[in-house]
């Protein structure tokens, strides 16, 4: 069995990503702890591949590793991943992780590397990046971005437009080399920050739960969602493996690195559970968003996108409040980008039962939600128009 030497630290960080020279080709050549990381993350992949299928099933025995047949998701003939990779800690286990499991799981890998510009050594850094890839035999796609440019033509942050940049290359990547999925390597801590970011921002229920594992919508996974960063640290020290370290992520100019830095350990220091507690409200909101989808499933909606989009006062009448709000939303994002907050879906559900005709609620993304006025003798009268505005 190939041996591999292991750094002095498990949070070792070097100028540029390294393997070391010997390092094994087979799953069950790996250390029996290496070993079982991977298959924890097959494990966690099968299952909510086969959830996204059937939402809010439980996965049978036959949904384990090896067994990726979920109708509608994956090829017959098994599946197409491309990896983001930075050669930072998350995104190399990623890699070694479904490198290892590709042949268990029928997976064919690409990698994608995006240079954002903003730190003199990144292009040196995306170069290693791609020599790494090619070590492991996975096809490597590397680009470069002008992140800053990005910024400041569309007037956010450099965190913010840096994001945007990734999902839209990987995206195209994803479509050129036809994968099936984009996967990214968020891990438990980053679900922790996700949370907090949205409970900052207004973010109600079950949004308020955190980013998906499986996000059919733009074809987007996040195999490692429910792994512990010491985990990542452990599986990469043990291998011999040494990532990058980027400063960008101990900027406290980062709205994120302060939550990380600041108050995630007062938390923690209160809660050591802390991400047991974050991964229990990611599976109930989970749960409550498959309930509630399947509620309105069941509602007598206007098809289509065209505004607007008018719902009757008799079928807001029928509904719970709690399914109002919700209807609100899921009408809200069918009028495109832009995130409708819980203070403004409550006050549009207070408007409306309170009778003020004429009431209007704007909503991020230019879009607005109109009471319509009772007497009048449109069809929506006393009902809601809901209208997106196209930017001037």
């Amino acid at each position: 069995m190939p041996h591999c030497t292991t750094p002095q630290s498990p949070t070792a960080r070097t100028a540029h990503p390294q393997l070391p020279e010997r390092l094994p080709l087979r799953l069950q050549d790996l250390p029996p702890r290496a070993a079982r990381f991977c298959l924890r993350v097959a494990d966690f992949l099968t299952a909510e591949l086969a959830r996204a299928v059937e939402p809010g099933s439980e996965p049978s025995r036959t949904d384990r590793p090896g067994n990726l047949s979920s109708p509608g998701l994956i090829a017959p003939d098994g599946m197409t991943l491309l990896v983001g990779v930075s050669g930072g800690a998350d995104s190399l286990a990623l890699l070694l992780a479904l490198r290892w499991l590709a042949p268990r799981l029928g997976l064919r890998l690409h990698a994608a590397v995006l240079d954002h510009g903003l730190r003199p050594e990144s292009a040196a850094e995306a170069r290693a990046v791609s020599v790494l890839c090619r070590r492991l035999g996975v096809p490597c796609r590397s680009e470069s971005a002008d992140v800053a440019a990005l910024a400041a033509r569309e007037c956010c942050g450099a965190e913010d437009a840096g994001r945007r940049a990734r999902y839209a290359f990987f995206a195209a990547e994803r479509l050129r080399v036809g994968a099936d999925w984009a996967c990214t390597a968020h891990q438990s801590d980053d679900l922790c920050e996700d949370v907090l970011l949205r409970l900052v921002r207004g973010t109600g229920w079950p949004g308020l739960g955190g980013m998906p594992a499986v996000d059919p919508e733009r074809r987007i996974l996040r195999p490692l969602l429910m792994t512990e960063r010491r985990d990542i640290d452990a599986f990469l020290a043990e291998l011999g493996v040494l990532p990058v370290r980027d400063p960008s992520n101990h900027d406290p100019a980062y709205r994120r690195n302060r939550l990380r830095h600041d108050v995630l350990p007062l938390l923690r220091a209160e809660n050591p559970a802390l991400g047991e507690s974050v991964r229990s409200l990611w599976d109930l909101a989970r749960c409550d968003a498959d309930y509630w989808s399947r509620q309105l499933d069941g509602l007598p909606l206007p098809s289509g996108v065209e505004p607007p989009i008018a719902i009757p006062a008799r079928t807001l009448r029928g509904l719970h409040r709690a399914a109002r709000l919700r209807l609100y939303k899921r009408l809200l994002d069918r009028l495109g980008p832009g995130q409708p907050l819980a203070d403004c879906l409550i006050a549009l559900d207070e408007a409306w039962a309170a009778g003020r005709g004429g009431a209007c609620v704007q909503f991020p993304g230019g879009k607005t939600a109109l009471v319509v006025p009772a007497g009048t003798s449109d069809a929506a009268a006393g009902g809601i128009e809901f209208r997106a505005h196209p930017a001037r």
